[in-house]
């Protein structure tokens, strides 16, 4: 060994029914020279990951970091996994395992069943199995909802409360499309706290969307306009500030640990009261719902029933994703057109918003520059709206002709 060279331990740790590795997370704690530094590594929007180190007693993890993990830990603490003896030498690093799993196992698994597995009855492979491909769907969203719940405690960035509330929202889509399937005594019950969570959620995640669009749009303006439309950002800033309070407190309550139990058990196996109920059945009726309340729209169709059309077209999609394998190679076709006719309607209902919320800015910001700036955002937000009723037909017509 060099005269570099020095001798550590790390210790890897897993948290409940490998909480961690879901969310493709993973905690160490290393000791050397009578000293422990605890490291937390979280996986980022974008592929990046965040990395938080404290010193701290082999007991439990620092009060900071333990914060942080609380949707993970949910009182209780981390177990070790894996232990490990390291050897640096002139730069290189040699490690031994000392007990437990080989370290790169750790944080690699979402825990989820294979998508490919098949029901078996009778020792003969028939479809896909329904329950199996529900538990999937929703392991998918649990671990989602893992992964992102750091960043909406910390605030690190705006996608994190967007990522996290569209796993809410799946979560208690997929459990609606289902339904016929399910214990609906314990699948609404579920439903019921998942739209607690996403309303929670909510103000933070449209609050942000609505300061983004301003911006942008101030960045259009010419002074002194801009500078005027910049007071009402700042007062959505400070609402936008309550409503991040308001999301955390959510997240740091005992009714959000006990919710994450149930999902968790859900993936583990939901509670069934039939099993023989084609997913790909569910799918096309939900679609016909949605084609229903498309074809009565027409360019006198009011704000509310785009808004109602855009409601079903989410539960369509998510009752498409659900059952994925059963429509074959059109699933992909369907879910693309869904998306797009989704993110239509979804322009629309943002104006609709946008508009709304200027329009309530201008009763507490005095000042004729305040009101003119306004009076352009929503200008915009309306030739907004306009062009998204225009794009609809179009994108229906392309979702019509995917399902055939």
């Amino acid at each position: 060994m060099g005269e570099n060279g020095s001798v550590f331990r790390v210790a890897y740790y897993e948290a409940g029914d490998r909480r961690l590795a879901r969310a493709g997370a993973t905690l160490s704690r290393r000791m050397e020279n009578g000293g422990g530094i605890w490291r937390l590594e979280l996986p980022r929007p974008g592929g990046e990951r965040l990395e938080l180190e404290q010193a701290g007693d082999p007991a439990a993890p620092p009060e900071r970091m333990a914060g942080v993990l609380s949707a993970f830990l949910r009182g209780t603490e981390p177990e070790p996994v894996v232990r490990l003896q390291v050897a640096r030498d002139d730069g290189e690093l040699r490690a031994k395992l000392l007990e437990g799993l080989q370290a790169g196992e750790l944080g690699t698994k979402d825990g989820a069943p294979e998508d490919s597995v098949v029901a078996v009855r009778g020792g003969k492979a028939t479809s896909r199995d329904p329950i199996w491909r529900l538990r999937i769907v929703l392991e998918r969203q649990y671990a989602q909802m893992l992964r992102h719940d750091p960043g909406v405690r910390l605030d690190l960035d705006p996608e994190d409360v967007h990522r996290m509330r569209v796993a809410v929202r799946r979560a208690r889509a997929v459990l609606r499309a289902a339904r016929p399937l399910l214990d609906t005594e314990w699948s609404e019950p579920l439903r019921a706290e998942l739209k607690w969570l996403g309303g929670a959620l909510g103000p933070r995640r449209d609050l942000d969307v609505l300061i983004e669009r301003l911006r942008a749009e101030i960045r259009n303006l010419e002074a002194p306009e801009s500078e005027a439309a910049k007071q009402l950002v700042e007062l959505l800033r400070e609402e936008r500030d309550e409503a991040q309070t308001v999301a955390v407190e959510a997240l740091s309550s005992d009714r959000y640990y006990r919710l994450l139990d149930e999902l968790e058990s859900a993936t583990r196996g939901p509670r069934v009261r039939r099993s023989d109920i084609s997913l790909g059945k569910l799918a096309r009726r939900e679609f016909k719902r949605l084609r229903k309340q498309a074809r009565r729209l027409n360019w006198t169709s009011t704000d509310a029933e785009l808004h109602r059309t855009r409601i079903f077209c989410k539960r369509a999609r998510y009752a498409a994703e659900l059952a994925e394998p059963d429509l074959g190679k059109r699933a992909k076709r369907v879910e693309k057109r869904y998306a797009a006719l989704q993110d239509v309607l979804g322009e629309h209902q943002d104006a609709i918003v946008a508009e709304g919320r200027l329009r309530e800015l201008l009763a507490t910001s005095p000042g004729s520059g305040a009101a003119f700036a306004a009076g352009r955002l929503v200008e915009r937000e309306r030739t907004r709206r306009t062009a998204a009723r225009a794009a609809l037909p179009k994108a229906w017509r392309k979702l019509e002709r995917a399902w055939g």
